[in-house]
């Protein structure tokens, strides 16, 4: 995807590069100014990802109009592209607040495999059914097992548990880093956030070792290094989902990992949104 033809103009973000949002980071250094706004239209979503159309009538959608730093303009789009957005969005031209021309990243084919939004003026990625509901889904499992001992149907919970903490660790790293399909690529951006290193330090309190059940290639969880810790996490779900062997050792490493992983992302999550 290109950047836009008129980079001069400012950019109305109404989602995930909204002030608050995942990937305001991206932009953030570039910024000079960020104004409320709103553009006439409606959202729709397709797979977590909001999407912008102006066939609303009088309906507004609320974003941020967001100004760059001058000379910036050229970098600060091309942040916006990085994570292809072109997948999904097309470039646009819009007015917020009924008068300020601006390049707002319109949805492609956006009643394609989507749903409406109706009544909502304002898209909030922390409302992520995912984020919200199936995250406190796992919790509850693991409060409602506390005493979690050895036998088939725990450890089957357990694993039930972890791969869906997983899938929502994914949905957050696709909003986050990359609209694509590379899913390790954006799993190990994870390691890279100051929240995922201090939540290793925080809640990992002994080495550990796994082998995928493919390759037995060695994955070693180590608290002090977060490439490796996070590729740990990701090859005791691999083994779940491939093999669910049924024995006390990976009942052990499922179940400190689930507690582990939930308390680092929810940390991660929290800020994530701050």
């Amino acid at each position: 995807m290109n950047i836009p033809n008129d980079i001069t103009l400012p950019f109305f973000a109404y989602g995930v590069f909204k002030p608050g949002q995942l990937c305001y980071p991206r932009i953030r250094d570039f910024v000079c100014m960020t104004v409320d706004g709103y553009a006439k239209g409606v959202l729709r979503e397709r797979d977590g990802i909001p999407l912008f159309n102006s066939s609303g009538g009088q309906n507004k959608v609320k974003g941020s109009l967001i100004y760059f730093q001058s000379g910036s303009e050229d970098a600060a789009y091309k942040r916006i592209v990085e994570i292809e957005p072109g997948r999904v969005y097309r470039w646009d031209k819009a007015r917020v607040n009924g008068k300020i021309i601006s390049n707002v990243l319109f949805g492609k084919r956006e009643e394609r495999g989507s749903t409406p939004l109706e009544d909502v003026e304002e898209w909030d990625g922390k409302d992520d059914p995912f984020f919200r509901h199936g995250l406190n889904e796992v919790k509850t499992i693991l409060e409602n097992n506390s005493s979690f001992k050895w036998d088939y149907a725990a450890l089957f919970r357990l694993q039930m548990a972890y791969t869906f903490l997983w899938s929502i660790i994914e949905r957050y790293a696709g909003l986050r880093y990359h609209l694509g399909n590379n899913v390790n690529q954006k799993i190990l951006e994870i390691a890279t956030e100051e929240s995922f290193v201090d939540g290793l330090r925080k809640y990992v309190k002994s080495e550990r070792v796994v082998y995928s059940a493919s390759d037995l290639n060695k994955y070693t969880l180590d608290s002090s290094n977060p490439q490796n810790a996070i590729k740990y996490y990701y090859q005791v779900r691999s083994n779940a989902v491939h093999r669910g062997k049924a024995v006390v050792d990976d009942f052990d490493t499922m179940k400190f990992s689930l507690e582990e992983l939930l308390a680092i992302f929810t940390d991660v999550l929290d800020s994530s949104f701050s």
